[in-house]
């Protein structure tokens, strides 16, 4: 066998291996070993090794840096021509709105990207906008959050933990200094257009129903809320339904399976329709 083919016939078991592997959380590992895994500049490339690289590739099982740059770089062309509203400002409790930005590739607008915030502070947030958006940015070495508590048990790995107006956190998870998160966040607030807001939310951790309840009362026009079981009664409550035996809708961009029941073109656009899985809001 050439070496050649015999790279391809290699490469052709490497990938097959791990489409039929068992579904785990992806790693940096993963996504370093699919980095180095170029395909070969041969035309003779056996189509089967492309179908089970896109079937691996839509399983989830390369890491998201790659995997959503890729998309994002080559494919969503589409849906960006379709965008007419591109200075919206997404204020939002968790990483989602930072890959919709980037899916457009549109410059953040938000100071809320890339952070966390959990439900009750969130709530309160979104109470009194305004107010807590004029509000300096303050620091603080502890929270009184305890799944923050489990997290930094988990992967014994600091962040820093802004607070406004003394009693909301906004948890800078992807920073690491107190003067990188300032900068962000001032820069960011400087672009929010407070006229063309579209506000998020996410049933992640320490959520509890009575949260939502509040939220549509909330005098947002442009509001929607993810959740891992159905809310009928709820108007703004986009079912995902692939965490329905999940304790929440898991705050990652990994996968971007909220796009699979939300028309993200339609919905920033203000048009209607917008909820994919029609049996939300029924």
């Amino acid at each position: 066998m050439c070496v050649s083919k015999l790279h391809q016939h290699k490469l052709r078991v490497a990938i097959i291996k791990r489409h039929h592997a068992p579904t785990r959380q992806p790693n940096r590992c993963n996504l370093l070993k699919w980095r180095n895994e170029r395909l070969p500049s041969s035309d003779s490339v056996n189509s089967v090794d492309v179908k089970a690289y896109i079937k691996a590739f839509y399983a989830d099982k390369i890491e998201s840096p790659l995997k959503w740059n890729l998309i994002d770089r080559y494919f969503s062309w589409i849906p960006r021509s379709k965008l007419r509203n591109r200075d919206f400002s997404i204020i939002g409790n968790n990483c989602f709105a930072g890959g919709i930005y980037h899916k457009f590739g549109l410059q953040y607008r938000t100071p809320t990207v890339w952070t966390y915030i959990f439900p009750d502070d969130y709530l309160r947030f979104l109470e009194k906008l305004d107010w807590y958006l004029n509000q300096p940015l303050t620091f603080k070495t502890e929270t009184h959050h305890p799944m923050a508590h489990k997290h930094y048990e988990a992967t014994k790995r600091r962040y820093p933990i802004g607070v406004l107006g003394s009693d909301v956190e906004i948890h800078f998870m992807h920073y690491r200094t107190e003067q990188q998160a300032q900068e962000k966040w001032t820069n960011r607030l400087k672009r929010v257009n407070r006229g063309n807001l579209f506000v998020m939310f996410s049933d992640g951790e320490e959520y509890h129903d009575d949260l939502l309840e509040r939220f549509e009362r909330l005098p947002f026009e442009h509001k929607i809320f993810f959740s891992s079981k159905p809310c009928p009664k709820s108007s703004c409550t986009v079912f995902v339904e692939d965490y329905a035996c999940e304790v929440h809708v898991y705050d990652s961009t990994r996968n971007r399976r909220y796009e699979k029941y939300l028309d993200l073109v339609k919905w920033l656009n203000g048009e209607e329709g917008f909820i994919k899985n029609r049996k939300v809001g029924s």
